[in-house]
């Protein structure tokens, strides 16, 4: 694998875990000003914007293990169907 294709891969990776987010996030109810207070944000604009992919934002390790917690879902449902 040449490194584009890591990158590519990379990005699949960051797209889903964003897909998935607004799936439990919304299955549960949450807004996104409501998750990132749970979370310990202080607003929903860089959530929304990981949510979205804007401007390359993402969620980190440590945002994941969180969310999880707050949306009692496991870490890995946030990684499941990555192409």
């Amino acid at each position: 694998m040449d490194n584009n294709d890591l990158e590519k891969y990379s990005e699949t990776v960051l797209d889903t875990i964003s897909k998935n987010v607004i799936k439990y996030r919304t299955e549960k109810g949450y807004s996104q000003m409501k998750l990132a207070l749970e979370i310990g944000m202080s607003g929903g604009a860089y959530l929304g914007r990981a949510e979205l992919r804007k401007d390359n934002h993402h969620f980190n390790i440590k945002h994941l293990s969180k969310i999880s917690k707050v949306l009692d879902v496991d870490i890995c449902e946030f990684f499941k169907n990555i192409d």
